[in-house]
């Protein structure tokens, strides 16, 4: 059975991942970059915390695909609730995302100066959104939240800023209502699904939420990190189990 990849940016986000492989094999390959094979939910995987920011994640996932010869992969961990009503551990099933920090509105085709680029829009080559994989979407939507959580599909949006409340208010205006909206920030996940794209391996993101619209990001994000990473495991399972690629 082909292997899947997990990829997180911390270790505290795949702490329930670590303890549930069995048979591991740790494959250190820098002192930045470790990746565990194993198997999960009796299929062959293979995990590993990219560390933050996209630069990290973006190494992390061409590594994953390239020497461990993943088929798919799944990123999880926590993200930064943008919408009202949100709960610090809900879940956000990433339907796409989109990089936030892309921003070449100024820039002109030569040959079509009449075009416009978006926000988030990688030029030439026309990316914008990133949308997950049919099947692993699918699989995640049908997957029960954990007890007390919410769970809901929507896009994500990722750039390079750990955002406190006051800014991702501020950032409404300026970047939200132009990404039509996104449920949640992060700092890797667009930079996981560009590389997945560009080498043709079906993604999906799967966000808790450690802090949300209101309250203090920080001081929220150091208190339930770890609870609200653990909210995704039981979905990752799910996913992991019942993937047919």
């Amino acid at each position: 059975m082909a292997r899947l990849g997990i990829l997180a940016a911390m270790p505290a986000e795949l702490a329930k991942v670590e303890e549930a492989v069995a048979d591991q094999q740790v494959h250190k390959l820098s002192d930045v970059f470790s990746f565990t094979t194993g198997t999960l939910e009796n299929r062959n995987v293979v995990y590993g915390a990219a560390n933050v920011g996209t630069v990290f994640a973006a190494s992390a996932a061409t590594l994953m695909i390239q020497r461990f010869d993943v088929k798919a992969v799944v990123f999880t961990g926590v993200a930064g609730g943008l919408l009202k009503g949100q709960n610090i551990g809900d879940i956000v099933v990433g339907e796409d995302v989109v990089n936030y920090d892309m921003d070449c509105r100024t820039f002109k085709y030569e040959w079509d100066p009449e075009y416009k680029i978006q926000l988030g829009e990688l030029p030439f080559l026309k990316w914008l959104e990133y949308p997950a994989d049919p099947e692993l979407l699918e699989l995640a939507k049908s997957a029960p939240p954990p007890d007390g959580a919410g769970s809901s599909v929507g896009r994500l949006a990722t750039g390079s800023a750990f955002l406190d409340c006051a800014r991702k208010e501020a950032m409404r205006e300026t970047h939200w209502v132009h990404l039509k909206e996104p449920a949640a920030c992060d700092m890797e996940n667009a930079a996981v699904a560009q590389i997945c794209r560009a080498f043709a391996v079906p993604y999906l993101s799967l966000r808790a939420l450690s802090d949300v619209a209101s309250g203090d990001a920080a001081d929220d994000f150091n208190a339930f990190c770890q609870k609200a990473a653990d909210h995704v495991f039981p979905i990752v399972c799910h996913v992991v189990r019942g993937y047919k690629g």
